[in-house]
């Protein structure tokens, strides 16, 4: 029987819970920071998507995988549809980043330039000068030919795309070599040359604070700063144009349920590892790319058509969480910090409490330590046996399992169950679970699941 309700489609209803994450960063009611933490984030779970629901659909669409639940057809349409609504919705973020969030950061006096063009004549030298110290010496410039081995993109960086052709030298009336008229202009004796750059940001930040002015602020893009000094990257050519791109990879590891916990692991190992060489899911360009530029690059890599999504000449906008705030008199969120029952103190007895009466710990809102606490204790507690526990996402250097592998040493029996299928954590968790297997770490043991 055919239901008489008409349901949206699950990714675009995604997309439209995301555009409401979105829309976020136009309350005014909000510190200025925190709107901008929501393009942060909006661009963030955009970018996940892709990885994993579009290259899914993708995956159907091109037959490499079979889905009960769609055709090789309805996966195309639906990444059309997927790729229509995520355009349609850049324009809204473009508008509220340009429109909204850049004049506020002004009005708080924070000048975040937004190419190199528009600079300030006391900017300059500082530009240029950071520029051969901090990033000249990371940059590897890689040509790019048609019809032979190109460079290989890796997931979810930003490289520059550049564009430029050999200077034509002449002879002045003194005999000094000059660039002959017209150097600028692309000529049919003229062959365009092509090069991509990947962003140094292991080794430099993404944003750069510049010298200060009065009661001014300013901050720059690492990109815009190469831009504004390509011309000393490449000597002896003239710089057509330049333009951000990047490649989303397929990041989804699909495991068989239906084997042992040995070759989960043996999955987990190799999936995480070719997750880095997935199969492009989207190929993100800055919209103003000329059309002939985006189809050499597009020949080049062998990108698909429907793998390109524009984009804004700046990618990657999850960054904005890392976005410096110069001006300290500008107020963000208080977060509220985690609870602390008065019950409790160093002293009191977790084991002595729950003895006489039930305890339910709600987080993020009660204070973590209250549990470490009461692990601490079991470490210590002579007629504890054995501690089981569940971890789904394990943090770096976690209290939690260090205090586990404390009592396992201590001559507790200890269980793990660690989740490996913890979407993006999968190998951090492998590490731990590993970890906690290790002879030093005497008879704690991790399920993997």
């Amino acid at each position: 029987m055919k239901s008489k309700y008409s349901y949206f489609k699950r990714d675009i209803s995604w997309l439209s819970f995301n555009y409401r994450v979105l829309l976020e960063a136009l309350d005014e009611q909000l510190p200025l920071y925190e709107r901008i933490n929501f393009i942060s984030i909006y661009s963030s779970n955009l970018e996940e998507f892709y990885k994993i629901r579009v290259a899914d659909h993708k995956a159907v669409a091109s037959g490499v995988t079979q889905n009960d639940e769609e055709t090789v057809q309805s996966a195309r349409e639906l990444v059309e549809e997927i790729n229509r609504e995520v355009t349609r919705q850049l324009d809204d973020r473009v508008f509220i980043y340009e429109q909204k969030i850049l004049p506020a950061l002004r009005r708080n006096h924070i000048i975040f330039y937004q190419d190199s063009h528009h600079i300030e004549d006391f900017h300059k030298s500082f530009i240029r000068d950071y520029f051969k110290e901090e990033i000249f010496p990371y940059l590897q410039p890689v040509p790019v030919a048609k019809n032979k081995i190109v460079s290989f993109l890796r997931d979810n960086r930003i490289y520059l795309a550049i564009r430029l052709y050999l200077k034509e030298y002449g002879k002045d009336n003194e005999g000094h070599t000059t660039p002959t008229e017209g150097e600028n202009n692309e000529s049919a004796s003229r062959k365009a040359h092509y090069f991509v750059m990947k962003q140094p940001y292991a080794k430099v930040p993404r944003f750069i604070e510049l010298p200060s002015d009065g009661t001014n602020y300013y901050l720059m893009f690492i990109e815009d700063i190469i831009k504004a000094n390509l011309p000393l990257i490449f000597p002896g050519y003239d710089i057509d144009s330049s333009y951000s791109i990047k490649i989303s990879r397929d990041a989804d590891i699909l495991i068989d349920d239906d084997i042992d916990s040995a070759s989960i692991v043996k999955q987990v190992k190799e999936k995480v590892k070719k997750r880095k060489i997935g199969a492009v899911c989207r190929f993100v360009y800055n919209r103003s790319m000329p059309e002939d530029f985006l189809d050499f690059l597009v020949d080049a890599f062998g990108i698909h058509r429907d793998e390109l999504v524009p984009g804004d000449k700046h990618l990657n906008m999850e960054d904005l969480s890392r976005l410096p705030n110069p001006n300290r008199l500008l107020p963000r969120i208080e977060k509220p910090k985690p609870i602390k029952l008065n019950a409790f103190d160093e002293k009191g007895s977790i084991f002595r409490y729950v003895a006489k009466k039930d305890l339910l710990l709600y987080y993020p809102y009660h204070s973590f330590e209250h549990f470490i606490h009461f692990l601490y204790e079991a470490v210590h507690d002579p007629n504890t046996r054995e501690i089981m526990v569940t971890q789904y996402r394990v943090a770096e250097n976690s209290a939690v399992i260090n205090t586990l592998i404390a009592a396992a040493r201590n001559g507790k029996k200890v269980t793990v169950f660690v989740e490996l299928k913890a979407r993006f954590d999968e190998e951090h968790n492998l590490a731990t679970a590993e970890m906690m297997q290790r002879p030093e770490s005497k008879s704690s043991t991790a399920c993997r699941g």
